[in-house]
């Protein structure tokens, strides 16, 4: 019997797999860099600015979608009571131009909406932040005892204990209501004692928006429009439950890949109260003025009390610097800076308080994706021309791992898996042919570097989740998220699938063969007849 050797197609798996890791894990680590550069830029911010170079946003925002490939754009900066201003960029996906009025999803900016219809209702005493869910929403058991201890505060901090990592929100059948959002959380388990951990998690705030509209006695949708739309002067903006549900006015978002931007809804899932807000560059400019404004809007119209709404900006202390709705940096009475970003995939979004010089920026754009590489670079840049910190900041094009260049490296790998897989399912008859003479014990040696890659292609959103910080991840969330990588481990694993196959089929038939050859069967017979 030979040695065991590796074999040129066993090592093109390896060397492959090895590709797939680095592309993956470096974007990663260039968001883990970028991160932390900019935590040192902020702690480095030694002024505040007194006037915003709105050209320099339009130019950079305007340079760097089409870098991106991304389709259309808005932007709204206020400062004080006021906006100062609004700009559109490209085209939806109908081909109409984008404008200050143009509607996008604003994903999980929607959190900061559920959380001030929750502070006005602590405002009238209907509820407090440190009541336990289930007084005011009996509906809310799970199957962890410590579920009932959840406060209102923890759903909107993030820190009740529920997690992606046992509820799976998106693999989970999506619920089609707020009050089936609930229920559906009837078999969740914690990760951790409530008030003790934060985990970011959307069903939180489902659960948020359903208590709102259980001790308002209205429809969470209703309510933001009478009570914080209305007032806020915001006259275009909905919400809605599901990424894909159909709005009068807004078009379908994009989805990104091999440096193309492709029309498409979303993949509908449930967003009610976490994400499902529709609104405008114009519309958002006036909640921006209402968060810098006392919880005033533009017409000077007490959306909310200037108390609830620093409390609204306060984050806990076990709550990872997150307040109700916002990130937040600096010390926790007094933040120098709140934010949020949104990604429903097709869309993405982010927007940003300085609390010491009264701006506010948003920026809606109409593409998402998984790991939002280029559209954080895009939200990142405007940023630093808002606060005066970089007037030339990099950009999608100039990065080192920009979307476009990684996708032509994906498609490049996928093309060299597809004619692998082509010489693999014609060369199987040749490899049965070499293996004839060779035990099973060694074709099963040469076959297992196929079966840990087969394994490892197959668990790809598990993988994937890792990249995500733990959050829930589908093959339709990776298909969304990163296209030109999963159809790469999609190819992966139909090529060594196809390679197996064929080369077992080729094993059966040269058994069958040999079993039925003359000499076998008189070899046979003489074996049979000796006594």
């Amino acid at each position: 019997m030979r040695t065991p050797s590796w074999s040129r197609p066993s090592w093109l798996v390896v060397v492959l797999l090895a590709a797939l890791l680095v592309v993956v894990l470096a974007p990663a680590a260039t968001a883990i860099s970028s991160s932390r550069s900019s935590a040192e830029e902020a702690a480095a911010r030694a002024s505040i600015p007194t006037s915003v170079d709105v050209a320099a946003v339009d130019r950079f925002l305007g340079e760097q979608i089409d870098a991106a490939s991304i389709p259309g754009a808005a932007v709204a900066i206020t400062h004080g009571d006021q906006v100062v201003h609004l700009a559109g960029f490209g085209h939806d996906a109908t081909g109409a131009p984008v404008t200050a009025d143009t509607l996008f999803r604003t994903a999980s900016l929607s959190k900061s909406f559920t959380a001030l219809a929750v502070m006005q209702l602590v405002e009238e005493h209907r509820l407090r932040l440190d009541d336990p869910v289930v007084d005011h929403l009996p509906e809310f058991r799970i199957a962890d005892p410590r579920g009932a201890d959840i406060t209102v505060r923890q759903l909107l901090e993030q820190t009740s204990g529920l997690a992606d990592s046992t509820v799976d929100p998106l693999t989970r059948q999506q619920p089609r209501s707020l009050a089936e959002a609930v229920s559906d959380l009837s078999a969740a388990r914690l990760v951790a004692r409530p008030g003790t951990q934060w985990n970011y998690h959307n069903p939180n705030y489902q659960v948020a928006a359903r208590l709102v509209e259980v001790v308002a006695g209205e429809p969470f949708a209703t309510y933001l429009g009478n009570h914080v739309f209305t007032p806020a002067g915001m006259t275009s903006s909905v919400t809605v439950d599901l990424d894909d549900e159909a709005v009068p006015g807004l078009a379908d978002g994009h989805v990104v890949s091999w440096g193309n931007a492709f029309p498409v809804a979303g993949p509908s899932t449930f967003d009610g109260g976490d994400g499902g807000v529709v609104s405008s560059a114009a519309d958002m400019a006036k909640w921006l003025v209402v968060q810098t404004n006392h919880g005033r809007a533009v017409d000077g119209t007490q959306v909310i009390s200037d108390r609830s709404l620093t409390e609204q900006h306060t984050a806990g202390p076990t709550a990872h610097s997150y307040a109700l709705g916002w990130d937040t940096d600096g010390p926790a009475g007094a933040p120098t800076r709140l934010e949020h970003s949104g990604n429903l995939l097709t869309y993405s979004s982010y927007m940003e308080v300085l609390p010491e010089s009264g701006y506010g920026v948003v920026v809606l754009l109409n593409a998402g994706s998984g790991l939002l590489l280029d559209q954080t670079s895009i939200f990142y840049g405007v940023r630093s021309i808002v606060e005066g910190t970089d007037l030339t900041p990099p950009g999608p094009a100039g990065a080192t791992f920009n979307v476009r260049t990684l996708d032509s490296i994906l498609g490049l790998l996928t093309l060299l898996v597809a004619l692998l897989a082509a010489r693999g399912v014609v060369c199987a008859g040749r490899w049965a042919r070499r293996r004839r003479q060779q035990s099973w014990a060694y074709t099963a040696i040469r076959t297992a570097p196929y079966l840990v890659a087969i394994g490892a292609a197959s668990v790809f959103p598990q993988l994937a989740e890792r990249l995500v910080g733990g959050r829930d991840v589908t093959w339709e969330e990776a298909a969304y998220g990163w296209p030109a990588l999963t159809v790469l481990v999609s190819a992966l694993l139909a090529a060594l699938l196809a390679t197996l196959v064929a080369r077992a089929w080729h094993l059966v038939q040269r058994a069958g063969i040999r079993e039925l050859s003359p000499n076998h069967v008189i070899s046979t017979q003489f074996q049979e007849a000796r006594p």
